[in-house]
């Protein structure tokens, strides 16, 4: 078995050493354990194969994580220019398009609501298909007492609950070229905060309602929505806002301290589990357990039973 991609990270390694400090060390707030620890990028943030599931040999597949070795490859050559506040050509946008979507789907976050949302689904199309049935046999005067007793059981989707193994998720990285289309297509600005330290979390590329109007968000705001605004962290002093305001891009504008501090709690808010920083902060910290449960933004608006998404659904080496 190739061992060299047991240590996958969700968030990559040379988009945190932007966040370290002097030392090359940052700060994780793990919300579950609810501590705070000093560690280094390459002991932060990661899993044991959380991108290469087995197939039905028992074999590792490695399409994900190779996948991301190369995206992250040309985006660390790009990182630099985005850093320094540069405009960047066509070409190297289209790329860190890419790579953002695909911090999107490699996140834990949505990785776990992807899952959940896939067994939602399977619950309906198996229950249409289980109703369908009883309806050919009731018809035909065929259904007895036993399967009616069982039909109402599942009739009532409190009386059951579902299991699925969170690699099910990974099956949104399918969305992740259109998105990137989507974000290439933005208007990308710097945002540069001089008196607040900025952070970083397990589910960094996200979006909010820049307003200026509240819209309806029963079934999720989505990227293309005109109002959707994405404050990307790059380090702890620059944003890369990216939104479909009709401007000329790559302005370079200040960030006030309490706008710094709100793009912070946007963070908080949309982490499924940990938030990273270069200095120690007890603010961020008490920010961390504030928001402790992790975000729900996609719902499949289907009655379904609970559904419970887990590592792994059974033991593997």
């Amino acid at each position: 078995m190739n061992t060299r991609t047991k240590k996958q990270h969700f968030v990559p390694r040379f988009y945190l050493e932007n966040f370290t400090d002097d030392h090359g060390q940052l700060w994780t707030h793990d919300s579950q354990q609810v501590t705070g620890r000093q560690t280094t990028p390459e002991n932060t943030a990661y899993e044991t194969n959380i991108y290469t599931p087995l197939d039905e040999d028992g074999n590792r597949i490695e399409l994900v994580e190779d996948t991301l070795a190369e995206i992250e490859s040309l985006a660390a050559g790009i990182l630099p220019d985005l850093l320094a506040c540069r405009p960047i050509a066509t070409e190297p946008k289209i790329n860190f398009s890419i790579f953002l979507a695909t911090m999107f789907a490699r996140s834990p976050a949505q990785l776990r609501q992807f899952a959940q949302f896939q067994g939602e689904m399977a619950d309906s199309v198996g229950f249409h298909a289980f109703n369908a049935e009883n309806k050919r046999k009731e018809d035909r005067g065929e259904l007895s007492d036993n399967e009616k007793r069982i039909y109402e059981t599942f009739l009532n989707k409190k009386n059951y609950t579902m299991t699925v193994d969170r690699r099910i998720g990974l099956l949104g990285f399918t969305q992740s070229e259109r998105m990137a289309e989507y974000i290439s297509k933005m208007t990308w600005t710097y945002k540069i905060s001089e008196k607040q330290q900025l952070l970083t979390s397990d589910n960094c590329f996200n979006w909010i309602n820049g307003g200026p109007t509240l819209t309806n968000q029963a079934y999720g705001f989505g990227l293309t929505h005109p109002q959707a605004v994405v404050p990307f962290p790059l380090s702890p002093n620059i944003i890369l806002r990216l939104d479909w305001l009709p401007r000329a891009g790559w302005g370079k504008y200040q960030l006030n301290k309490q706008n710094a501090r709100l793009a912070n709690k946007y963070q908080a808010k949309h982490k499924e589990r940990f938030l990273y920083y270069r200095d120690s902060d007890n603010g961020f910290q008490r920010l961390g357990m504030k928001y402790k449960c992790p975000p729900q933004q996609l719902n499949s608006g289907i009655n379904a039973p609970s559904v419970s998404v887990v590592r792994k659904l059974k033991d593997e080496n």
